[in-house]
């Protein structure tokens, strides 16, 4: 098992993936995780690593075409200013190749962790049928990408605070309806816990956390 760095080809570069698990992962299901807006942050690889003895973890970096790199949670306004002009079908189109990477080194069983910014990729990368399994930390704004809600047959494990601003009530109750007919669908909405439970800092909530943790480690 080890911590390593690998650089995916794609049209004008490579994308920068941090990979944890077996060396030798062919018989092991996989992990493919879209961050936050902040990046490949040092607790995700923290929190992800109790699973590395189970799962080829691959977190790649959607930011790198501009500037890229893991960011402070203090510093939202830069965070937020890799957005400004963000071309998010070229960032699709990068992940999807981490994706397919991601695959081909595992057994073939890939489950999608989406947080925040990362939410709704995950979602649209099952409704492709290119996932056999999604987990969502306080994914941001995912009621505004639902066209492939009915298409979207994998299990499904959404995890939502109650006092996040960017998923509120309204929001958790839209997603909610849109996968109405999947049968394996679970969403949680963790009291008190605001946007951002997972990371470092004022909003970490250990026990929204470790639900996280814990439905990965179901779906695995």
């Amino acid at each position: 098992m080890s911590e390593r760095a690998e650089a995916i080809p794609v049209e004008g570069g490579s994308v920068p993936v941090e990979v944890l698990g077996p060396d030798d992962a062919k018989q092991v299901p996989a992990i493919f995780v879209v961050p936050s807006i902040f990046g490949p942050a040092p607790d995700l690889r923290k929190r992800l690593s109790e699973l590395a003895d189970r799962a080829l973890i691959a977190v790649p970096d959607p930011f790198w075409r501009v500037g890229g790199g893991a960011l402070p949670y203090d510093q939202i306004d830069r965070a937020r200013s890799r957005l400004a002009g963000f071309d998010i079908a070229r960032c699709i189109a990068d992940l999807g190749a981490v994706l397919d990477w991601t695959t081909a080194r595992s057994n073939g069983r890939v489950i999608g962790l989406g947080i925040c910014f990362g939410g709704p990729l995950v979602l649209r990368f099952a409704g492709e049928g290119r996932l056999a399994g999604v987990v969502t930390w306080h994914g941001s704004r995912m009621e505004n990408h639902l066209g492939r809600a009915s298409e979207t047959t994998c299990p499904l494990r959404m995890h939502f605070g109650s006092a996040d601003p960017i998923s509120p009530p309204d929001a958790v109750e839209k997603i909610r309806a849109a996968f109405a007919s999947n049968p394996d669908v679970s969403i949680v909405v963790h009291p008190g816990a605001t946007h951002g439970f997972s990371h470092d800092g004022a909003a970490y909530d250990p026990r929204a956390c470790r639900a996280g943790l814990d439905a990965l480690r179901e779906l695995l």
